[in-house]
């Protein structure tokens, strides 16, 4: 009986230390200036699982503040350049090419609720500082939360 409990106990600890060592623990907030409707709570890039939608705040304007929380082996994916769009009722990160800086955790970054509304962000905003654009575009989201 005493092997049996002590065998147990062991299994029990292991499988709470796997859960902590794989769970998400980098958090962001994603803005949009539109309710993108994703019902999904996983976020993925190229096909791959990379966190997971905790929270969401939508103000009265119909703009929305996500709270996500990205696993530790993509937290390199989240940089000054990274923006999300919703596709397919989930949430997707456009990666970048470019070496840019690494976003510290808690940052705000910019959402679109399709690919769509993303590339003509982009192509809008090709002639100036795209990372500018972006950081303007967040902080008027966010002050119509106030």
């Amino acid at each position: 009986m005493y092997k049996k409990s002590i065998f147990i106990l062991i299994v029990a600890l292991s499988f709470l230390l796997n859960c902590a060592m794989f769970s998400p623990k980098n958090f962001y907030y994603v803005v949009f200036e539109d309710n993108p409707n994703v019902e999904n709570t996983r976020i993925y890039s190229k096909g791959i699982e990379i966190g997971k939608i905790l929270d969401q705040d939508l103000s009265k304007e119909n703009k929305l503040i996500l709270t996500i929380a990205i696993n530790s082996d993509y937290k390199d994916l989240i940089r000054s350049d990274t923006l999300f769009y919703a596709d397919d009722d989930s949430l997707l990160l456009q990666v970048s090419d470019a070496d840019t800086q690494a976003l510290p955790e808690k940052s705000f970054i910019l959402g679109f609720a399709s690919q769509t509304k993303l590339i003509w962000f982009k192509a809008k905003n090709a002639m100036n500082d795209f990372s500018k654009a972006a950081q303007e575009e967040i902080q008027k989201i966010i002050e119509s939360f106030k």
